[in-house]
């Protein structure tokens, strides 16, 4: 059982329930089990609820839970952590958090969860414990839903629209499970809310110029491969031309780039000066075999082979100017 605290005061969750001028309550949820539950029930229930409605006091369970239906949750927070670094600012995740309708009194009437909650901005707000509720917070930019044995398009997407999410996606993954309905097929689908109503488009609004089959093979990669970095890449630096922003405004990744960019400063100056000193020194070898026999010149070469300093390179080349036969400048240590 949970040991979170009961969110709403004991008078009115005592008080008697309130029927909302809403449609009837939904009663089709593949791959659930409905359980007659109370909202103190629910909200101290361990399990995954996918939608609860007071009216009935009904409460509609996901059957199979398993690491499938996780895995792409839990990838999506990984890929978006990296979006948010290329846009230099932060994208919050919420998880399975509770998307709550009140009755006229205040009161749970309607529940539901998606598997991932998405905000991009989540400096102008953040959700409040227990749940984001309808009419009183601003929704999430982005909901993910996993249908690996239920079929959100039977009753919970059009909850969503009516409640006016911008953005759905419904994620069907590659991996097979014998209790999936038999009319759905690996994939992604890309829902957005255009007049109040839904329509499937082939590129994300909230991710933009990401594609619903390639955010598809992003979900299902066991490790994220180097086209969907690419791409990643790209959809959070879109994202930052939008919002001002660049990978340098992440408090992380600017340092890192900072850093690199003073190591790379550092040592372009470092290769400048060693290269600056072997053209030196080639000169002055030039110089002296144009002046002295071989034999002589020969000799001030090697000298000025185990010379690094371009001051002392400087001294060695005065005396080679000065000298007539280069016996003088070999006189002693260059």
């Amino acid at each position: 059982m949970s040991t979170r605290p009961f969110p709403f005061a004991a008078s009115q969750a005592d008080a008697a329930p309130e029927r909302a001028a809403d449609p009837a309550p939904l009663d089709d949820f593949p791959g659930c089990n409905p359980l007659r539950m109370t909202w103190e029930e629910v909200w101290r229930y361990d399990g995954r609820i996918e939608y609860w409605d007071a009216a009935s006091s009904t409460a509609w369970v996901l059957r199979d839970a398993g690491s499938v239906h996780q895995v792409a949750p839990s990838v999506l927070g990984e890929i978006l952590t990296r979006i948010g670094l290329e846009r230099g600012s932060r994208i919050r995740r919420f998880g399975a958090v509770f998307l709550m309708e009140r009755d006229g009194a205040g009161r749970p009437h309607r529940v539901m969860a998606a598997d991932q909650t998405v905000y991009l901005r989540p400096g102008r707000w953040l959700p409040r414990d227990p749940a984001i509720v309808r009419g009183e917070d601003p929704l999430p930019d982005l909901i993910l839903e996993v249908d690996h044995t239920t079929d959100v398009r039977r009753n919970k997407l059009a909850l969503y629209e009516s409640w006016g999410f911008p953005e759905v996606w419904v994620e069907t993954p590659d991996e097979p499970s014998p209790s999936r309905p038999s009319r759905l097929r690996p994939g992604l689908t890309i829902y957005v809310l255009d007049e109040g109503r839904f329509r499937t488009v082939d590129e994300s609004r909230a991710l933009p110029t990401w594609t619903a089959p390639a955010i598809h093979a992003a979900l299902n990669e066991g490790t994220l491969s180097p086209r969907t970095l690419a791409e990643l890449t790209r959809v959070g630096r879109e994202l930052g031309r939008r919002e001002g922003t660049t990978p340098d405004d992440d408090p992380q990744l600017g340092r890192h780039r900072r850093q690199a960019h003073g190591a790379g400063l550092r040592e372009g100056r470092a290769k400048g000066l060693a290269e600056g000193i072997a053209r030196q020194r080639a000169l002055l070898g030039r110089l002296a075999s144009r002046k002295f026999d071989a034999g002589i010149a020969e000799r001030v070469v090697r000298a000025l082979a185990e010379i690094d300093d371009a001051e002392r390179l400087a001294a060695a080349g005065d005396r080679i100017i000065d000298s007539d036969d280069g016996r003088d400048v070999l006189s002693r240590p260059l």
